[in-house]
């Protein structure tokens, strides 16, 4: 998994637990609600990733924020009620995390948990067992003792009268002096006496000159609802967890107050991630499409045809714009390719002087380059655009549907009609933006080789046509010069013209198979087989132009001798393959990779079984029954042989090669005496 995926993940899972603690603990009463706090969730979460950027818009965005979660609020009513309600029945708090404290929600006072604090006869200084929570310690006044002790709710109140932990003497401080007051005695400064006893400190940390008159009985000015309020705000601003007498409070507050910001905070950090991802990371053909579905609530959308059409507009522009970015990025990459790619774009007419199937062939070979070495982006806009027009069209459906008189109806026809999932949608831009990029990567990587590539097919092409016209001259003249007649040399000429255009259609099965990536070691392998395939294909032109009248010449007035001329020409025309095959061989195991290997084995299988294929087939339709059926299985068997079975041995696949050299002339040899048979 990638680190954007695992974001992604974390924050989906973040919004699960939102909604959860939401649709359980807020009083959510249906689905609107709780899609209206989901997104209030997400625009507060938004907003403060935009706080710590922009801090000259601290004022404004703070409003904001406020706003929203006081609209959480009112849409959470029925969990805070709760909580509310529990604080006005309950007045001391242990905290969860300040275990040594007890709040008093009447004063707001701190006062140490004497389970942690060692009370009985204390001498020192107060701060020191206080080390866990921020503020001074001392100890309190007779008035604030009392008013502590009073009601007997405080959780240690032990014993008679208004004793705690069944102890009477209990140190003040009173009329600047520490001081013992008897809880025996009922009133704050009544049985006060010299010197100290037990001590519990106190802390007005938390308290605000206005807290106690804020949440009088007797202050008319705020509403039950709001004193209470003024409590909770203690616990949340700073950060206390209060213990509820009732459990389920408890977990309530912690769910709504601390779980539920925790992941808040979560969700902002790691959308800052994924934002600081999405700036970092140019579009490439591994861009992650799904950084451009941040924002996109996909099962939303896929039930919503406003959504829907709203969404794939949107993801248009958004590809759009990464395009034209990657452009402007690329613009000279893009220029460069042009000028050398401008002969591709012309549209392929026939050449009068070539068959119908050759015409095809060069049509094919030009149709291919050209849509896999175009790096224009124009055409890829246009896909992305049409998506981008087909939801406007829909949304144009529903404005009319919406002004026609039986539009329900219409709008439900509309709403059952088939249409793609907005992710697949947006997985289908991704792939086609995908693959016109993988073209401008493997140019920018292979400049060279795609240079080269253009050239040659340039080169071919006119050396093809060439062989065509001024080849074919070259041999009529030749052989008019030594009084040779046509239908000789025209026969000639169409066994010269069929090797050559298998050499030709070679050209495109090895192109492909680069252009995927293949055969790119060192100044490319593609390139060294094509130029030994050029050399390879001039052979055979020069032995059409400079030998082939020889040995007919040589067999000319013999008794049988057009036989002779062919197993001489179809032996001679081997060795020129037997040359092409050891070069070739030098490449295939220089590979470092089977599958390239393998690929080259089977590409040039057409090439090696030419001049066998050619002679059983020469044999067959002359149906020379002077030829042994044994010779011909021979030759069938020779046929067959596959020289993958020696991928992964240069030196065996070097002798089965010279075996098979062997065999073949001891075969040609063999026919050749059977025909002399009489």
């Amino acid at each position: 998994m990638s680190e954007l995926d695992g974001l992604l993940q974390q924050k989906n899972d973040l919004l699960d637990q939102i909604r959860q603690i939401e649709e359980s603990c807020e009083g959510i009463e249906n689905e609107a609600n709780a899609k209206k706090i989901l997104d209030l969730n997400e625009r507060q979460m938004s907003l403060s990733a935009v706080k710590r950027e922009l801090q000259t818009k601290l004022s404004s965005i703070d409003a904001e924020l406020n706003n929203i979660s006081s609209k959480i609020n009112e849409l959470s009513g029925t969990g805070i009620d709760k909580i509310l309600n529990a604080i006005k029945n309950q007045r001391w708090y242990f905290l969860n995390n300040k275990p040594k404290i007890i709040f008093d929600r009447d004063t707001a006072l701190l006062w140490a948990n004497l389970d942690y604090f060692p009370y009985a006869n204390f001498n020192g200084n107060v701060n020191d067992p206080m080390e866990d929570y921020v503020g001074e310690w001392y100890y309190p006044s007779p008035f604030e003792l009392w008013k502590m002790i009073e009601d007997k709710s405080f959780p240690f109140q032990e014993g008679s009268n208004w004793r705690i932990k069944n102890c009477y003497g209990w140190s003040v401080y009173y009329q600047k002096k520490f001081s013992n007051k008897d809880l025996d005695n009922e009133g704050a400064t009544t049985a006060i006496s010299t010197g100290t006893k037990n001590t519990i400190p106190c802390c007005r940390v938390l308290v605000t000159n206005n807290y106690e008159n804020n949440i009088s009985p007797s202050n008319n000015f705020y509403t039950e609802k709001e004193k209470l309020q003024f409590t909770l705000n203690i616990f949340v601003t700073n950060n206390l967890i209060p213990l509820f007498n009732d459990n389920s409070v408890t977990q309530l507050y912690r769910q709504i107050y601390v779980e539920k910001p925790a992941l808040l905070k979560q969700l902002s950090d790691i959308q800052d991630e994924i934002n600081k991802l999405q700036e970092v990371v140019s579009i490439t053909s591994t861009f992650d499409y799904k950084l451009l579905l941040t924002g996109y609530n996909i099962a939303e959308i896929d039930k919503s045809i406003i959504k829907y059409y709203e969404a794939v507009k949107s993801l248009a522009v958004k590809f759009i714009e990464k395009l034209e970015t990657y452009e402007n990025e690329h613009q000279e990459t893009l220029q460069e390719f042009i000028k050398i790619s401008l002969q591709l774009e012309s549209r392929y007419v026939d050449n009068p002087n070539l068959t119908s199937d050759e015409n095809g062939s060069m049509s094919a070979r030009q149709k291919y380059l050209a849509q896999h070495l175009q790096l224009g982006l124009d055409e890829v806009k246009k896909k992305i655009l049409s998506f981008k027009e087909q939801a406007e069209s829909l949304e144009n459906k529903i404005e009319d549907i919406n002004g026609g008189y039986n539009s329900i109806t219409e709008l439900a026809k509309l709403e059952k009609q088939d249409r793609a999932s907005f992710s697949f949608i947006a997985e289908n831009l991704a792939d086609i933006v995908r693959k016109a990029l993988i073209k401008i990567e493997f140019f920018e990587t292979h400049k060279e080789f795609v240079k080269n590539v253009i050239l040659n097919w340039n080169s071919w092409n006119e050396s093809y046509k060439a062989f065509k016209t001024q080849k074919y001259e070259e041999l009529k003249a030749a052989c008019n010069a030594d009084n040779i007649e046509s239908e000789i040399f025209n026969k000639w000429y169409a066994d010269w013209q069929k090797k050559r255009f298998l050499i030709e259609q070679q050209f495109l099965p090895l192109i492909k198979f680069s252009l995927k990536g293949h055969l790119m070691e060192g100044e490319s392998t593609a390139l060294k087989v094509l130029d030994y395939l050029q050399t390879y294909k001039n052979d055979i032109d020069n032995f059409y132009l400079k030998e082939r009248k020889n040995i007919y010449q040589k067999f000319a007035f013999q008794a049988g001798g057009d036989l002779q001329e062919k197993f001489e020409t179809e032996s001679e025309l081997y060795k020129l393959t037997e040359e092409f095959q050891k070069a070739f061989q030098e490449i295939i195991f220089s590979l470092p990779k089977s599958e390239e290997r393998i690929f080259l084995m089977k590409w040039s299988e057409p090439l090696l079984n030419l001049q066998i294929d050619e002679i059983l087939n020469f044999v067959k339709d002359n149906d020379l029954q002077k030829i042994s059926q044994e010779v011909l299985n021979q030759f069938m068997e020779l046929r067959r042989q596959n020289f993958i079975a020696y991928l992964s041995d240069s030196k065996a696949y070097s002798e089965a090669v010279q075996q098979r050299d062997k065999e073949y002339n001891s075969l040609i040899f063999r026919m050749r005496k059977d025909l002399m048979k009489q």
